[in-house]
């Protein structure tokens, strides 16, 4: 039987949004789909995909790369071996994906952010999306990719009926590795998710001294405050703040970034905005390949124009 397995990412019970990401590239192959999850999963929607197929074991054990190797073994036995098996991107997903490759001896590809389907060409991305990598199977066997988040998440189509739900038992459960706890950062007063105009700063910024102005342009505006990594990373910003795969990803109306140069963990974070507005004083930005527009200017003076004219009004 010919299908794509796509390894489910659970968090605390609950299907991850990042897996649509995993499920939209399938549609893009034109893949039978069939998701592996714990038992215990809430929150999949069983139009995504042809088949889910829940694991008897809880999510804590789940977790452990020795399990779940020996889950995707046992459900090879059962189901026959699929064509590709697809993960997240993620700390955890990399590290499934790894295992599963050493145990199973199947190729891997990680960091995928695009598919050339005709060619059967993974792509993956260099230097902020500089320079594209172009990756080919020789052998047509089984193979594990892990996909970028925010890739290919607008590939996710529902089907019309609801999968089929099997489940899975009788595998050798390891307990030498238990998995305890997900410890959550502090919690902010600011919830950048839920703001529908962002003005976001980047390392053109500067300095520290520079990031109070900036915060009374965004109560200007009406807007909240974020940065990109190397802002949060200087403590410049809190952590609540960051927008990127290691940060949040936020879908405002409105996306003003400035002095971002656009990193594809940056893009992966603020892509599906309503209207991305980029600010870099370097025409050759990657953020300009994802803006709707965009102003080829030091952004000091930007902010000092903006100002200028709030002032007016």
């Amino acid at each position: 039987m010919s299908y794509a397995l796509i390894i489910g990412e659970v968090r605390n019970g609950v299907f991850e949004e990042r897996n649509l990401d995993s499920v939209g590239i399938c549609c893009l192959l034109q893949k039978k789909t069939c998701l592996l999850v714990p038992d215990d999963t809430a929150g999949v929607d069983e139009r995504l995909v042809d088949t889910i197929v829940k694991a008897r074991v809880a999510e804590n054990m789940f977790l452990n790369p020795v399990n779940l190797a020996n889950i995707v073994e046992r459900l090879a036995r059962v189901r026959g071996r699929p064509d590709c098996t697809i993960l997240t991107h993620s700390s955890s997903g990399m590290e499934f994906a790894a295992y599963l490759s050493g145990m199973m001896g199947m190729a891997i590809i990680t960091d995928v952010s695009g598919v050339d389907r005709e060619r059967q060409v993974f792509l993956k991305s260099y230097y902020s999306d500089k320079i594209f990598g172009e990756f080919v199977l020789v052998e047509q066997k089984p193979f594990i990719v892990t996909v970028r988040s925010g890739s290919f998440k607008s590939y996710a189509a529902e089907k019309v009926a609801s999968a089929n739900v099997e489940y899975i038992e009788d595998f050798p459960v390891d307990e030498s590795r238990l998995f305890l706890e997900y410890v959550e950062e502090e919690k902010s007063d600011i919830d950048i998710g839920k703001a529908d105009f962002i003005l976001s700063i980047g390392r053109g910024v500067g300095n520290k001294d520079e990031v109070c102005s900036y915060m009374e342009l965004a109560e200007s505006l009406r807007a909240v405050l974020s940065g990109s990594r190397p802002v949060i990373d200087k403590m410049w910003l809190p952590k609540a703040r960051q927008v990127g795969t290691s940060g949040k990803t936020v879908k405002p109306k409105v996306y003003l970034a400035m002095g971002i140069s656009g990193a594809f963990q940056h893009i992966a974070g603020m892509k599906e905005s309503g209207c991305i507005i980029a600010v870099n004083k370097d025409q050759n930005a990657p953020i300009f390949q994802y803006a709707h527009y965009g102003i080829v200017a030091d952004m000091h003076k930007v902010r000092d124009k903006l100002k200028q004219i709030l002032s007016q009004t």
